[in-house]
């Protein structure tokens, strides 16, 4: 099978597959533009519900989009928020609410006390506004435990909405008079949960719309914590491989891997760079940092810089990774910032993980035929 080798936004070429950690609010924690270019980072993943509640879209929009605000000349995707706005709704009584008409909620990112209205042409018209490259559509994810027709509405609606953000997205188009080679994409999300026959109902529906890609949407772990691969896999074979797939969520490096041989070939994860702030940090399982069929599921393991055995170590965290923590930093000066949590050793762990996960997009990148 020949895999797709790159796609094209704002002009912009986008090779695949790629890794974007979630910037959520803008930034990644204790990095800065340079580490994340350092680090071999090509794109971002940025939340429109929280930039829409702070600093909101005219500060963003005062500096010609977030590529300016945030300094950052990659990538910028911008998720709908719409998991993040239903997972609130859903667990808090009180929150919001949710019709067919889209998301009503009474409490910005900071918890302030506003109401707000997110209706699907609300959802794009905010991410134009912040100068996105790629738009993903308000969709309605539901509830992990959701009933077969909680599911079924759920898919009603991801369509309905749909509709609505691509009419939006035509009409944006053509207010801001973008030609054809300088436009934005904009994906649509597929819902269904466990139930692959809602799962094809939603894909041929918005097949039938027409968007430049298409997301994995919902839950992708079983209850053991493990990928699903079946219905990853299966949600994959419904849309064409000359369109890209996304994998919203997946981020645990064998997931990925997995997700990757099932057809995906955008990723996106907060793993990496929580992990690095809670002490685990991702090493190869050989020297050759190579990744084969056979070891996708131990390929890698966790290094752990605070426990006592690394206080005195003078090796790296790993010597054949080229990240600048490696090339600059011991172990033991590494534990001796997470034992006294000093923030230099968040920035430090950043860096190292996500230079790890580019480092399997690169294996990924040599498997392609």
């Amino acid at each position: 099978m020949t895999r797709l080798s790159s796609i094209s936004a704002q002009g912009k070429s986008i090779p695949l597959p790629t890794f974007f950690p979630d910037a959520t609010r803008g930034f990644i924690r204790s990095t800065d533009s340079i580490d994340l270019q350092n680090a071999n980072i090509e794109g971002l993943i940025m939340n429109t519900y929280h930039l829409l509640t702070e600093p909101g879209p005219s500060v963003i929009k005062q500096f010609h989009g977030l590529h300016n605000y945030t300094s950052w000349p990659g990538t910028i995707i911008t998720d709908s928020g719409g998991f993040q706005l239903l997972s609130l709704v859903y667990s808090k009584a009180g929150f919001g609410k949710i019709s067919n008409k889209g998301i009503t909620f009474y409490r910005g990112s900071k918890g302030n006390k506003k109401k707000y209205e997110f209706s699907p042409s609300k959802c794009i018209e905010t991410q134009f506004a912040f100068g996105s490259d790629i738009l993903i559509c308000l969709d309605d994810c539901p509830a992990a435990n959701a009933t077969e027709a909680e599911v079924t509405l759920s898919v009603d609606r991801t369509i309905q909405w749909a509709k609505e953000c691509k009419q939006t997205f035509l009409r944006e188009l053509k207010q801001r008079k973008i030609p054809e080679s300088k436009r934005p994409l904009l994906f649509a999300v597929i819902q269904g949960g466990s139930i692959k026959s809602e799962r094809k109902r939603c894909a041929d529906a918005l097949l039938e719309i027409g968007f430049d890609g298409y997301c994995f949407g919902g839950w992708p772990l079983l209850e053991t914590k493990e990928l699903d691969l079946d219905i990853v896999q299966y949600t994959a074979s419904l849309t064409p491989e000359s369109l890209p797939k996304y994998g919203l969520g997946i981020g645990n490096p064998t997931a990925l891997v997995q997700s990757y041989l099932a057809g995906y070939d955008i990723f996106d994860c907060v793993l990496p760079t929580r992990d690095a702030r809670h002490g685990r940090l991702y090493v190869f399982a050989n020297e050759r940092n190579t990744i084969t069929q056979e070891t996708i599921q131990n390929f890698w393991s966790f290094f752990y810089p605070g426990a006592e055995k690394y206080r005195r170590d003078t090796a790296p965290i790993s010597p054949y990774c080229d990240c600048y923590t490696c090339k600059n930093y011991s172990r033991a000066y590494l534990n001796h910032l997470y034992v006294v949590e000093d923030p230099l050793a968040f920035r430090l762990g950043t860096i190292h993980n996500l230079r790890f996960y580019t480092q399997v997009i690169g294996q990924l990148r040599s498997w392609k035929s």
